[in-house]
């Protein structure tokens, strides 16, 4: 969570205080994401606002050339509708988080999906970087 703080604080900080969290769903590790977007809402006092749900293609776009990653990741992703509502309504940006970003591809994408379905703006955070 001292991440957290430091990005709020430091050099690069926030222009304005998420408004809420959301969790880029996963297949492989489900309670490790879930786990950590309601501790990073509860630790920041942030509403969970729900979990953008993978489909069975999300999973099979990780092995693939960065064209083809886009392509299937293009519709890999949905926002249920509770979660689109609370984006509306939320007030301010959103911290989306993920346990892993390699690409940056499922980030990015679902960071526009999110954009479309009502969030002002998206704050990326994930638990680690692959090289």
């Amino acid at each position: 969570m001292a991440t957290l703080a430091e990005w709020a604080k430091g050099d690069d900080r926030w222009t304005e205080r998420p408004a809420g969290v959301v969790v880029i769903g996963s297949h492989s590790t489900p309670q490790l994401v879930a786990s950590l977007g309601d501790r990073i809402a509860a630790v920041g006092r942030l509403p969970l606002l729900g979990t953008v749900t993978p489909s069975t293609s999300a999973d099979a776009a990780s092995r693939t050339n960065s064209a083809q990653r886009v392509r299937a990741l293009h519709d890999a992703f949905r926002v249920p509708e509770e979660l689109a509502a609370a984006l509306s309504s939320a007030g301010g940006p959103v911290l989306l988080v993920d346990d892993l970003v390699d690409s940056g591809w499922t980030m990015a994408i679902v960071a526009r999906l999110l954009r479309r379905s009502g969030a002002r703006a998206i704050l990326p955070f994930a638990l680690a970087l692959s090289a």
